[in-house]
């Protein structure tokens, strides 16, 4: 059955197909077919769409290649998403190619970590030493990785034993408070093809708005308080694998919060961390992030006319937003800063992008 999904004719935005090893553009297909696609800061998402056979390319074979190719979405050819081809279906009478896609970091998720220890090594560096080592050098690939500076010196020992992956390792370093943030992002190379630029710092994005959404650029406006998943708790616990009759743990801490009874929630990090500083960490970084619930900001904006991803503002930016006559339903968030940490494009019903936002504090 066939997405209806509205042409891309006569505007600004394509699908193109480029080659993983190289960057090269393969083929432009601006009939894929996709409802909506999905990016958040350092995690992996999916989308799913169909190619039909009416107006293919001729070298639909190699723009297709699971695991060689990823399918770029691209507004005046700057890429706003790409997908890594997962799997592509065919069917003897089938009108279409059924098409799965992942981000790019999956191929992260893909490389295992090998024996390296880094002691008083600087964080950033660590995230990209380990995507360097593990996942670029003689891996033959167009990413590309570099680090900022950063003054924040940690301690930490991987193992082939332990059969991590690049992935799941940058993401628990991520995971400690104050931990480096990263980001993938693909753009231009120079020489007219692609690479997925992979940056790593203390802080990923702007720290001052770089751009602002008022009432009337919105087509919606939500927000959403969520308390599940250990949302909302008040006292916290880390804990590793137990070796022999001692089981590392952070034990409970607990935060200050007389409106509520005490909500415990205890999980583990990791399975290999003996310290109980590390461990400390993240548990505290864990309460930090749940005590408060989830707020979850989603301002929806016409994907045309809205101020240009990866040109005006990226994942990881500070952005401005005001609700104005809508002030009342919103005493407590009619107007502030922002930081984007995802997005989503839909073509479902209307064409929108929606940055998916938390709020943070502007100083005022």
């Amino acid at each position: 059955m066939s997405i209806n999904t509205p042409s891309f004719a006569g505007t600004s935005l394509t699908w193109l197909s480029v080659s993983l090893v190289t960057g090269e553009v393969i083929a432009e297909l601006p009939n894929f077919q996709c409802t909506s696609v999905e990016y958040h800061l350092m995690e992996t998402t999916t989308a799913s769409g169909e190619l039909p056979w009416d107006g293919i390319p001729v070298n639909w074979y190699d723009a297709l290649l699971p695991r060689g190719v990823a399918l770029l979405l691209a507004q005046d050819g700057v890429p706003l998403w790409g997908g890594v081809v997962k799997d592509a279906k065919r069917t003897p009478s089938g009108e279409s190619i059924a098409i799965q896609l992942e981000t790019i970091e999956c191929y992260l998720d893909s490389c295992p970590v090998g024996d390296v220890t880094y002691t008083q090594e600087s964080q950033t560096q660590i995230v990209a030493d380990l995507i360097q080592r593990f996942a670029i050098t003689d891996m033959r690939n167009c990413l590309t990785v570099a680090s900022d500076a950063s003054s924040t010196l940690r301690d930490r020992q991987y193992k082939d034993s332990d059969d991590k992956s690049v992935l799941s390792a940058i993401q628990e370093l991520s995971n400690v408070i104050n931990g480096p943030e990263w980001g993938c992002w693909w753009r231009q190379n120079g020489s007219g093809g692609y690479e997925c630029a992979i940056r790593v710092c203390d802080h990923y994005g702007s720290t001052a708005p770089v751009t602002g959404f008022d009432l009337m650029a919105m087509t919606d406006f939500s927000v959403d308080y969520e308390y599940s998943s250990g949302s909302g708790a008040n006292r916290v616990r880390a804990v590793s694998t137990a070796e022999g009759d001692v089981r590392p743990t952070s034990g409970w801490i607990t935060s200050d919060d007389s409106t509520r009874p005490v909500w415990s929630y205890s999980y583990t990090p990791s399975t290999s961390i003996t310290s109980t500083d590390t461990l400390l960490a993240h548990a505290q970084a864990k309460l930090d992030a749940l005590r408060n619930g989830t707020r979850t900001l989603v301002i929806a904006l016409d994907l045309l006319s809205a101020p240009k991803l990866g040109v005006e503002w990226f994942v990881g930016d500070v952005v401005y937003w005001d609700v104005g006559d809508a002030a009342d339903r919103f005493p407590d968030l009619s107007s502030s800063t922002a930081r984007v940490i995802g997005f989503q494009i839909s073509w479902s019903e209307s064409w929108t992008l929606t940055p998916i936002l938390q709020e943070v504090d502007d100083g005022g």
